[in-house]
């Protein structure tokens, strides 16, 4: 400066620079956007929120779109210039771009608007495979369009109403690939095709891809509400960004469809991701606890932090919302949470403490095994720990006169330290239809005491965490 600067002044800086590392060229309309945090002066990016005014000019024959309301086109000879303002603070800024075919859709429920930016072709590395079959990533805008109204329907219900009011999605070229900027969403080409197309570019691959195809829409819309309205306060926090999102793509999955199978199935990837071993035998679970963050990543765990801040992160909330759970409000008082959580954070760097407050706040009398109506014996488990508990539960079932049973049973927890306790839930299956019977609250490597319930008639089966209510190694069921 030339000058120093005083305290309590406002000082404009004016910068000019150049550069051709953002915007590449991938053939036939397809652009890929570099550099994506740094193309603009700003601090580190997610750290600081600010009010954004952009001015882009591009080709005439090209559509930019970007954060904040456009507030103006207009041509200048060829160019095409279109300005973005941006009404509330953004933590980070983007765009994309690209001989996009546009399509709109509004949601008179949740006030949004909906609008769906896909090419007409496939980039050049897909060419080849483009003389076999029709390739024509805006002919899938419509289904991509339904997945995002749907998911911010769910998040609207379940976390509260987001401040921007209009949600762009976008392809890109990459096919792997997405990412969530406020108002604006960036998805994988792959999510602009359908299995088949997928299944021909693709082979055998195809089928485990599709996986992450049904999880990335939910995934990256949800970043509006994590990582955007909430943000995290440091390395440590980043679970609240991408556990969270974890966590509510299963949610979307188990809401938008009829029978469970596809949310389990989602449930149990996470937990194969946290437990299994890699070549050198170790767990991801092993690299440390899930508030190392980035740290978790060593040379004999790889890719620990992607398996761990993920799933495991998703994990700590789908426990918390399987303990908060009543049978008459059901999952009333998680949604008071993470209601209660968002409108306290929005525009603020959330920190896991905070988010710990906040459980202990809205938990039930049932959650509070240390009796101090505090939270903190699960975060000491599940955050700052990396002890992972076993289950075995052993039963038997006894007829009774009017066709009733009675059901005597123990529940065994192993591999854990002697501090560690957890709720474990007991759940009958009634010709398909599971039925909570009650919580045990266990404690260390031991065996609880016999329980007896009676039951109006006999189950097909009594299980532990039917719903995969707790993270854990493995779980057995024995009948007596």
């Amino acid at each position: 400066m030339p000058e120093a600067m005083l305290n309590n002044r406002a000082y404009t800086v004016h910068v000019e620079y150049e550069g051709d590392k953002v915007v590449h060229n991938e053939g036939h309309g397809n652009y890929a956007v570099g550099a994506r945090t740094c193309w603009y002066p700003a601090s580190a990016a997610f750290r600081d929120g600010a009010t954004y005014d952009l001015i882009f000019r591009v080709p005439k024959d090209f559509t930019l779109v970007s954060v904040g309301n456009e507030v103006s086109q207009s041509r200048e000879g060829g160019i095409a210039v279109s300005e973005w303002k941006s009404d509330v603070p953004l933590a980070v800024a983007g765009f994309n771009y690209g001989d996009f075919k546009r399509k709109e859709r509004r949601d008179d429920q949740t006030k949004y608007e909906f609008a769906a930016y896909a090419t007409s072709d496939v980039p050049d590395y897909l060419q080849s495979e483009e003389r076999h079959m029709s390739l024509s990533p805006s002919a899938m805008a419509d289904s991509t369009l339904v997945d995002a109204l749907n998911a911010v329907r769910v998040f609207t219900l379940w976390f509260g109403p987001a401040p921007y009011g209009h949600l762009a999605i976008t392809q890109q070229p990459e096919p792997n690939y997405g990412q969530s900027w406020p108002g604006l969403v960036y998805l994988p080409l792959t999510a602009f095709l359908d299995d088949t197309q997928r299944w021909m570019i693709m082979g055998g691959s195809a089928f485990r891809f599709a996986e992450f195809i049904q999880e990335v829409t939910p995934h990256e819309v949800s970043h509006q509400w994590w990582g955007h309205m909430v943000g995290w306060a440091s390395l440590h926090d980043q679970w609240l960004s991408e556990g969270f999102a974890d966590f509510s793509a299963g949610l979307f999955l188990e809401l938008t469809n009829p029978k469970p199978d596809q949310y389990h199935a989602y449930l149990e990837r996470s937990r194969k991701l946290i437990v299994e071993t890699n070549q050198f035998g170790k767990r991801a679970n092993d690299a440390g606890p899930l508030w190392l963050g980035l740290r978790l990543n060593t040379f004999k765990t790889r890719g620990a932090y992607n398996r761990i801040v993920y799933p495991k992160g998703g994990y700590v909330l789908h426990m918390l919302r399987c303990m908060m759970q009543e049978p008459r409000s059901g999952d009333k008082e998680f949604i008071d949470m993470m209601h209660d959580f968002v409108q306290t954070y929005t525009n603020r760097h959330a920190s896991t403490e905070d988010f710990e407050a906040m459980a202990s706040k809205h938990m039930n009398a049932s959650m509070d095994l240390d009796g101090n109506k505090r939270m903190d014996w699960f975060f000491r488990e599940w955050v700052y720990g990396t002890e992972l508990p076993s289950y075995r539960l052993d039963y038997s079932l006894a007829p009774e006169e009017g066709g009733k049973y009675m059901l005597t049973a123990t529940v065994t927890q192993a591999g854990v330290s002697p501090s560690f306790k957890m709720i474990v839930p007991v759940y009958a299956d009634f010709d398909g239809h599971m039925v909570l019977l009650g919580h045990v609250a266990v404690a260390g490597s031991s065996t609880t005491k016999q329980s007896r319930v009676r039951l109006p008639k006999k189950p097909k089966r009594v299980v532990l965490c039917a719903n995969y209510d707790v993270l854990a190694s493995s779980i057995t069921e024995h009948q007596n």
